[in-house]
Formats: structure tokens, C-alpha cells, sequence
């Protein structure tokens, strides 16, 4: 009533109150009361805000791109915003200005200028995935812009949600990735049969190596078994040689022994030759002596008588012989003796040979 007007502000609010074009009070989340018919009243959000865009850019291959993203920016200068931008408030605290609207499409247009001059840089498909490269080279730019400095704005963060072609253009890529897609599919099938032959002839190269490696080790061995037998030939050989030199060299032992023998049984002869030869010699070397003996003994005995031969003869004879021999007489002379007696005691005389009865 009578103009006086009451005005609470958010914490997030920044208020300023003009009076006669002055500023006589400003702050965030004022509360006061005013006169409504000498003052304006200007509040501008001092919290921050998002504003989202999507924008139609063209490549330097001239393709068509949508880039959608969003960008949160505050007021950093209430004061400097509110003298660029009219955010003017009627008694019920509603916007009179345009401030509210024209922010965020002044901040997007600078945005899109900055991202055309990149994206006018770019081919289609490197447009496509540059999202990163673009919001770095945005916050660059923005950082050092002076429109936003004018303005009191401070960009807080920048982020781009997708760039999508045209949907003719997006059909054609997709078409020529899913054919990429199928080439490589195509390649993987390829490669893998491709692996699967080379497998199948390094297995092959592996078998035949090993079957080589059998048959290397088996021609080892059977020269090996060769050379066993060869070597045990040659030993049975050797052994052989051995025996036959043992065996030569036994009959040249056996035909020398057999030949001393020979020579020791000539000389054997030959000494029983002389020996007989020289027995020989002696025996008749013997008998003549013994016949010269005879001789001189006859010679000796040639002029005696024959009873004084008979006498000697008697005295140096045994008496048995004696007595023998003139038994044998009688014998001789049977037919002219009558009877004859001999006594035992002269018959065991005579047959007695011990040494006492060789006397007398």
C-alpha cells in the first residue's frame, strides 16, 4: 500500500536497488523494504547455470554435423552483468527484462563460433571423434575471450554430449563401417583359417622332422649294431688269428720238440752204437785176456803128471763137490758096481748149504 513494497531474495540472488539511476543498495539475498514507484529493482542469479545447445556445422568436406552439448557458466561480476544485461524485476519479483533469455544464447553464440572455426578444419570422420580436441580447444578460447570478461561470466565447464552426421550421411558411414566391420570379419576368418593351415603344416613339418629324427636315430643304431658286429668280427677274427698263431706256434713247438727228440734219440743211438761198439771192444778185449790167462795157466801146468794135476785140482775144490763128482763116476760106471749104500748123515751134508759145512 502507498507504493512501499517488500522484497525477499534468494541466497542465490543477487540484488541491486536503483534510485533516481544510483545503485543505493545491492547484495545477495537481501530482504528490505522499498519504494516502488521511485525504484528498480534489479536481480540477477548469482548461482551457477547450465545452458545446453545443439548446433548444425558443416566439415571442411562440406557434411553436415550436430554438436550437442552443454555449458555451465555463474556471474562473476553481478554488478557488470547487470549493467550489460536487463534483469529487472516488477513488484511481484517477475523479470520485466530480457537478461534471463539473452545470456545463455549471447554465451552459446560464442561458443558456436568458436567450435565452427575448428570443426571448418576437420574432415567428416575426424569431426566425428574429435569431442575431446573440440572441448579442449573451447575452454581455450572461452577462457581468454573479453566478451565474457564484459559480461561478468565465468564458464565454469564445457562439455560436448555427441556429433552425429546427417541420418543419410550416418546410414552411409554406418554402411561403410559394417562393411569395414564384415571385411574384417572376413579378414579374422581368413587369418584364422590362414593360422589353422599354418598350424596344420608346422604339425605336418613337426611330424615329418620327428619321423626324421626317428629314422637319423635308427640309422645310428643300426650302424651302431654294424659297427658292434663288425667290431665283434673283427675281435672273433683277431681271436681266431690268435688261435691259429697259438696253434702254429704249438706244432713248431711240438715239431722242434719232436726234432730235439729225434736229434736227442740220434744222439741217443749213436752213444748206444759207441757204447755197444766200445762193449763190444771189451768184451773181446775181455775174452782175450781171459784166453791168455787160460793159456799161461795151461802153459804152466803142461809138463806136469796128470795125478799131481788132480791133487791140486782136489785141494782147492769143496769137498761136496768132490764127493759129487765121484757120485756122478759111480754113476757112469753103474754096470760094474754091485750094491752101493750112502748113509743120511752123507746125503743132508751134502744137500746142507749153510757157510759152516762149505769146509772140510
Amino acid at each position: 500500500m502507498l507504493g512501499i513494497r517488500y522484497i525477499k531474495a534468494r541466497p542465490s540472488d543477487y540484488v541491486l536497488l536503483f534510485r533516481k539511476g544510483k545503485i543505493v543498495q545491492q547484495g545477495a539475498g537481501l530482504s528490505f523494504l522499498y519504494y516502488a514507484p521511485s525504484a528498480s529493482l534489479v536481480i540477477v542469479p548469482a548461482e551457477s547455470r547450465d545452458a545446453p545447445f545443439i548446433f548444425k556445422e558443416s566439415t571442411n568436406d562440406f557434411q553436415t554435423v550436430d554438436v550437442q552439448g552443454q555449458i555451465t557458466y555463474r556471474a562473476s561480476d553481478a554488478t557488470q552483468l547487470a549493467r550489460m544485461l536487463d534483469f529487472t524485476v516488477d513488484v511481484h519479483g517477475k523479470y520485466t527484462g530480457d537478461g534471463l533469455e539473452a545470456l545463455p544464447l549471447r554465451l552459446t553464440n560464442q561458443v558456436q563460433v568458436i567450435l565452427r572455426e575448428k570443426l571448418q578444419t576437420m574432415d567428416l570422420r575426424t569431426a566425428l571423434t574429435s569431442a575431446p580436441e573440440l572441448v579442449k580447444f573451447v575452454r581455450e578460447r572461452v577462457g581468454d575471450a573479453p566478451s565474457l570478461k564484459e559480461l561478468g561470466l565465468e564458464m565454469l565447464d564445457f562439455s560436448i554430449l555427441s556429433i552425429n552426421p546427417t541420418p543419410e550421411i550416418a546410414r552411409a558411414l554406418e554402411a561403410a563401417a559394417r562393411e569395414d566391420l564384415l571385411k574384417e570379419a572376413d579378414d579374422a576368418i581368413y587369418n584364422r583359417r590362414n593360422f589353422a593351415v599354418e598350424q596344420e603344416r608346422v604339425i605336418k613339418e613337426n611330424e615329418l622332422k620327428t619321423q626324421i629324427a626317428v629314422e637319423e636315430k635308427n640309422r645310428q643304431i643300426r650302424e651302431e649294431q654294424m659297427n658292434a658286429e663288425i667290431s665283434v668280427q673283427e675281435k672273433q677274427k683277431l681271436v681266431e688269428e690268435a688261435r691259429m698263431d697259438a696253434e702254429a706256434s704249438v706244432q713248431r713247438k711240438r715239431s722242434e720238440i719232436a726234432q730235439e727228440a729225434l736229434a736227442a734219440e740220434i744222439d741217443r743211438e749213436a752213444q748206444r752204437e759207441k757204447f755197444v761198439e766200445q762193449h763190444a771192444k771189451n768184451s773181446m778185449a775181455e775174452a782175450r785176456a781171459r784166453a791168455e790167462a787160460v793159456r799161461l795157466e795151461l802153459e804152466a801146468v803142461a809138463g806136469l803128471s796128470p795125478e799131481l794135476l788132480e791133487v791140486l785140482a782136489a785141494n782147492q775144490k769143496d769137498a761136496r763137490k768132490l764127493i759129487s763128482r765121484s757120485i756122478g763116476a759111480l754113476v757112469t760106471h753103474a754096470d760094474k758096481i754091485g750094491t752101493l749104500n750112502l748113509s743120511p748123515d752123507l746125503l743132508e751134508s751134502l744137500l746142507d748149504r749153510s757157510p759152516g759145512n762149505n769146509q772140510g
